[in-house]
């Protein structure tokens, strides 16, 4: 199997957005801005992306806002 930069880069990009909607989805309810946290997610995958999957872990061990 031949790796190039288009394939590295492709990879990148699916793990981003996977990582990206598993965060949104364990932050809905447990923040009230949720745009925010997409924003952080997103961010986060292309800088450093165990910093991404730390912050997806965040959420999903975060408590639910109170109402």
């Amino acid at each position: 199997m031949n790796l190039n930069a288009t394939l590295i880069g492709q990879i990148i990009f699916v793990l981003t957005l996977v990582v990206v909607f598993f965060t949104l989805k364990f932050a809905k309810g447990k923040t009230p801005n949720l745009p925010l946290v997409g924003f952080y997610a997103i961010v986060l995958n292309v800088i450093f992306a165990p910093a991404g999957w730390i912050y997806c872990w965040y959420w999903s061990t975060k408590p639910f806002l109170p109402k």
